[in-house]
């Protein structure tokens, strides 16, 4: 038995921080007394000194305990009054040492956070030899936590998982950098998120084609409800407003004839009671929505897509045309350079890109449909929702704006148009994205 007086023993000034509770250390001092000590401390050598690794508990409850003139026995004998059992860090097998270094360094006063989740982590490792080596079940985060933090509830038990996940990569300097271990998680969260949407972009670029794409001459409220439920990450489109747009006339002549559609009240109403539950059913169980919509029909809309499942958003995005011409009173004005977009989530699917609620797009070269939209706008929507691989329909096509946007983001993309013209142009849409996938092949791109 190694016996060192009590009062030999240093103590590193940084290496605890804890307080000791005076009531439990007498009553570990009174078990001591009565049941022996069963470890001794452990200490280190440093130059003349004895420095403890292990055991402060120990150490102050035998102090208190000689103190009022007690005694207790280690090892089947009576211990020397006022010296202590010890053992030399150097003297003990790998896994004990470990656990003495360990204890030695989490619970030293001026840890950082890179320094206490390093040590989380080794203690962990350590927890699963010693399980391992006993043929025991390996420890569970709470387990962790509460040795090392006491209690493994709410934002103890959070803190150490983060810390075990975010040991992992302090080899990385924007991990290692951050101020916080909170700071570091998020950090790595959004690594781990680029990483996978580029490994992802890579594997769905070698097979995307135009040819994924679908253009469909019909009716969209026919074919909504008899398709399969669930295809859909996102649903874009731009239907009929209920604002008797067929009688604006043709955008200028620059729209080969017009609306090519009734946009009266009733016929507004008609595409609502479908499309709202109908979106929801072919919407996959995490999906985003947009719809374009008249400022007039925001609120009932938000109330029927609402009651069909969707979390719609409080207010409309904006988009804001620029070049906007049209003047609903000629003689009165104003302009209106706006049009609002209803968005809205099914289940709890995230937003890709934190954007702004209004989207400053100029419109696109007409190609003959009077309210066509700027590929640029619609590519904008599905770059806050959409990954590589995934699909999105648009049950009011037009012109097929959706297509462009949607090829640029290796997006699939369905379509359906009832007029015959407006089909067309989506075609020609379609065709030309598969034309320049012959050129980049032939140049070598």
């Amino acid at each position: 038995m190694k016996l060192i007086h009590h009062e030999a023993i240093k103590i590193a000034a940084d290496r605890q921080r804890r307080l000791f509770d005076e009531g439990k250390l007498r009553e570990f001092a009174d078990v001591i007394q009565a049941q022996g000590l069963l470890h001794p401390i452990i200490l280190r050598i440093v130059g003349d000194d004895y420095y403890l690794v292990a055991g402060e508990r120990r150490l102050r409850a035998i102090t208190d305990l000689y103190a009022l003139g007690g005694s207790f026995m280690h090892d089947g004998e009576v211990v020397r009054q006022n010296f202590i059992p010890y053992t030399l860090l150097s003297d003990l097998d790998s896994l004990a040492a470990e656990e003495a270094e360990l204890s030695e360094n989490i619970h030293r006063e001026a840890l950082t956070w890179q320094e206490r989740a390093a040590a989380h982590a080794r203690l962990t490792t350590l927890r699963t030899a010693q399980a391992a080596g006993r043929g025991e079940t390996p420890p569970t985060v709470a387990d962790i936590a509460i040795e090392v933090r006491g209690n493994a509830e709410g934002v103890n038990q959070e803190t150490t998982r983060r810390e075990l996940i975010v040991a992992r990569h302090l080899d990385n300097p924007l991990i290692k950098s951050a101020k916080t271990v909170d700071e570091a998680f998020k950090i790595l969260r959004k690594e781990e998120t680029v990483a996978k949407h580029r490994e992802l972009g890579a594997q769905v670029g070698r097979t995307f084609t135009a040819e994924l794409h679908q253009a469909i001459h019909g009716d969209s409220l026919d074919w909504m409800t008899t398709a399969p439920e669930g295809q859909f990450d996102v649903i874009l489109t731009d239907p009929p407003y209920g604002m008797n747009a067929d009688e604006f006339g043709d955008s200028g002549g620059l729209a080969a004839g017009g609306h090519g559609y009734k946009d009266d009240a009733a016929t507004f109403l008609k595409i609502l009671a479908v499309l709202a539950p109908e979106s929801y059913r072919l919407a996959k169980d995490q999906a985003h929505l947009y719809v374009f919509c008249d400022i007039d029909w925001f609120h009932t809309m938000k109330t029927e897509f609402s009651a069909a499942g969707w979390s719609v958003f409080r207010t409309p995005l904006i988009w804001y045309k620029k070049s906007g011409m049209r003047a609903p009173w000629p003689e009165q004005g104003p302009q209106r350079k706006y049009e609002t977009i209803m968005y809205a989530v099914k289940g709890k699917r995230p937003i890709l890109k934190m954007l702004g609620d209004v989207l400053d797009y100029p419109p696109d070269t007409n190609l003959g449909h009077a309210a066509q939209k700027p590929v640029a706008l619609f590519e904008d929507l599905l770059r806050r929702s959409c990954l590589p691989g995934n699909s999105v329909l648009d049950p009011f096509c037009g012109s097929g704006p959706i297509f462009g946007a949607a090829h640029g983001l290796k997006v699939r993309a369905v379509g359906i148009e009832m007029d015959q013209a407006s089909y067309g142009i989506a075609l020609g849409r379609i065709n030309r994205l598969k034309e320049q996938a012959e050129l980049d092949i032939a140049l070598g791109l």
